[in-house]
Protein backbone atom coordinates (compact mmCIF):
# COMPACT_ATOMS: atom_id res chain seq x y z
CA UNK A 1 0.00 0.00 0.00
CA UNK A 2 1.48 3.53 -1.10
CA UNK A 3 0.72 6.70 0.43
CA UNK A 4 0.68 9.93 -0.88
CA UNK A 5 3.23 12.46 0.52
CA UNK A 6 0.15 15.00 1.11
CA UNK A 7 -2.05 12.04 2.85
CA UNK A 8 1.69 11.73 4.97
CA UNK A 9 2.27 15.25 5.10
CA UNK A 10 -1.88 15.75 6.89
CA UNK A 11 -1.31 12.32 9.03
CA UNK A 12 2.09 13.65 10.35
CA UNK A 13 1.11 17.17 10.96
CA UNK A 14 -2.30 15.64 12.83
CA UNK A 15 -0.13 14.03 15.04
CA UNK A 16 2.27 17.05 15.63
CA UNK A 17 -1.02 18.88 16.87
CA UNK A 18 -2.48 16.12 19.07
CA UNK A 19 0.65 14.76 20.55
CA UNK A 20 1.26 18.92 21.40
CA UNK A 21 -2.22 19.07 23.10
CA UNK A 22 -1.45 15.96 25.39
CA UNK A 23 2.11 17.90 25.68
CA UNK A 24 0.36 20.84 27.07
CA UNK A 25 -2.55 19.00 29.79
CA UNK A 26 0.72 17.55 30.73
CA UNK A 27 2.35 20.11 31.49
CA UNK A 28 -0.35 21.98 32.59
CA UNK A 29 -1.25 19.24 34.83
CA UNK A 30 1.82 19.23 36.37
CA UNK A 31 3.22 22.23 37.17
CA UNK A 32 -0.37 24.12 37.88
CA UNK A 33 -1.75 24.48 41.54
CA UNK A 34 -1.86 20.91 41.76
CA UNK A 35 -2.58 18.76 45.24
CA UNK A 36 -3.08 21.37 48.15
CA UNK A 37 -0.21 21.03 51.08
CA UNK A 38 -2.71 20.13 53.76
CA UNK A 39 -2.74 17.10 55.76
CA UNK A 40 -6.59 16.29 57.05
CA UNK A 41 -5.91 14.66 60.23
CA UNK A 42 -8.59 13.40 62.32
CA UNK A 43 -8.02 11.31 65.81
CA UNK A 44 -9.79 10.49 69.10
CA UNK A 45 -8.08 11.78 72.27
CA UNK A 46 -8.90 9.65 75.77
CA UNK A 47 -7.42 10.11 79.33
CA UNK A 48 -5.20 7.68 80.62
CA UNK A 49 -8.65 5.44 81.99
CA UNK A 50 -9.57 5.16 78.38
CA UNK A 51 -12.29 7.69 79.17
CA UNK A 52 -13.30 10.17 76.07
CA UNK A 53 -12.08 14.00 76.55
CA UNK A 54 -14.04 16.86 75.57
CA UNK A 55 -17.66 16.11 76.85
CA UNK A 56 -20.74 16.59 74.78
CA UNK A 57 -20.42 20.30 74.09
CA UNK A 58 -16.74 20.28 73.64
CA UNK A 59 -13.33 21.78 75.18
CA UNK A 60 -10.68 23.40 74.01
CA UNK A 61 -7.30 21.70 73.38
CA UNK A 62 -4.11 22.87 72.23
CA UNK A 63 -1.87 20.53 70.18
CA UNK A 64 0.95 21.21 67.90
CA UNK A 65 2.01 19.04 65.46
CA UNK A 66 5.63 18.02 63.86
CA UNK A 67 6.86 15.87 60.99
CA UNK A 68 9.65 13.35 62.06
CA UNK A 69 12.39 11.22 60.38
CA UNK A 70 11.62 8.59 63.64
CA UNK A 71 8.42 6.40 64.89
CA UNK A 72 9.82 6.70 68.74
CA UNK A 73 8.77 10.04 70.70
CA UNK A 74 11.97 11.21 71.94
CA UNK A 75 14.28 10.52 69.45
CA UNK A 76 15.11 11.02 65.50
CA UNK A 77 15.13 14.33 63.78
CA UNK A 78 12.44 16.87 63.72
CA UNK A 79 11.80 17.39 59.72
CA UNK A 80 8.86 20.32 60.01
CA UNK A 81 8.20 23.02 60.93
CA UNK A 82 11.83 24.79 61.95
CA UNK A 83 9.40 25.85 64.74
CA UNK A 84 6.58 24.18 66.58
CA UNK A 85 3.23 25.97 67.23
CA UNK A 86 0.25 25.18 68.90
CA UNK A 87 -3.41 25.38 67.54
CA UNK A 88 -6.54 25.54 69.50
CA UNK A 89 -8.59 22.90 68.61
CA UNK A 90 -11.92 22.07 69.86
CA UNK A 91 -12.53 17.91 71.26
CA UNK A 92 -15.95 16.60 71.34
CA UNK A 93 -16.47 13.47 72.30
CA UNK A 94 -12.99 12.74 72.10
CA UNK A 95 -13.04 13.54 67.91
CA UNK A 96 -11.01 15.80 66.57
CA UNK A 97 -10.14 17.59 63.33
CA UNK A 98 -7.16 19.05 62.12
CA UNK A 99 -5.99 20.04 58.60
CA UNK A 100 -2.57 20.87 59.21
CA UNK A 101 -1.00 23.53 57.19
CA UNK A 102 -4.40 25.27 56.25
CA UNK A 103 -3.23 28.55 56.77
CA UNK A 104 -6.78 30.46 54.89
CA UNK A 105 -8.08 28.69 57.68
CA UNK A 106 -6.40 29.93 60.83
CA UNK A 107 -3.28 26.83 60.98
CA UNK A 108 -0.22 29.12 62.14
CA UNK A 109 2.29 27.05 59.39
CA UNK A 110 2.19 26.45 56.47
CA UNK A 111 3.09 22.43 55.09
CA UNK A 112 6.02 23.26 53.09
CA UNK A 113 7.86 20.28 54.19
CA UNK A 114 9.23 18.47 50.32
CA UNK A 115 7.98 14.95 51.27
CA UNK A 116 9.89 13.44 47.96
CA UNK A 117 13.19 13.67 50.83
CA UNK A 118 12.33 11.09 52.69
CA UNK A 119 10.24 8.14 52.14
CA UNK A 120 9.17 6.91 56.02
CA UNK A 121 8.09 10.04 57.79
CA UNK A 122 6.03 10.14 60.71
CA UNK A 123 3.83 12.63 62.33
CA UNK A 124 4.29 13.47 66.18
CA UNK A 125 1.25 14.55 67.80
CA UNK A 126 1.24 16.82 70.74
CA UNK A 127 -1.17 18.09 72.97
CA UNK A 128 -2.40 20.07 75.93
CA UNK A 129 -5.55 21.37 77.96
CA UNK A 130 -3.84 25.01 79.06
CA UNK A 131 -1.33 25.71 75.96
CA UNK A 132 2.05 25.28 78.20
CA UNK A 133 2.57 21.96 78.96
CA UNK A 134 2.21 19.45 76.11
CA UNK A 135 2.62 15.60 76.25
CA UNK A 136 3.29 13.66 72.95
CA UNK A 137 1.48 11.61 71.77
CA UNK A 138 2.69 7.87 71.11
CA UNK A 139 3.92 6.08 68.68
CA UNK A 140 4.14 8.84 65.89
CA UNK A 141 1.58 7.99 63.11
CA UNK A 142 3.71 7.22 59.66
CA UNK A 143 2.44 9.53 56.82
CA UNK A 144 1.70 6.99 53.96
CA UNK A 145 0.47 8.06 50.34
CA UNK A 146 -2.91 7.44 49.17
CA UNK A 147 -3.01 5.69 45.90
CA UNK A 148 -3.73 8.90 44.08
CA UNK A 149 -0.86 10.50 44.77
CA UNK A 150 1.46 7.50 43.88
CA UNK A 151 0.12 7.30 40.46
CA UNK A 152 -0.12 11.02 40.08
CA UNK A 153 3.63 11.45 40.78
Amino acid sequence: MVFSQKFLFAFSLILLVVGGSFLALYKEASSGSGAPSIISYQGRLRNSCGSLLGGSSGTTYYFTFSIWNNATVGSGTMLWPSATSSVAVTVREGVFDVNIGDTANGYPKKLDYNFNTNADIYLQVEVSSDNSSFQALSPRQRISSSAFTRVAN
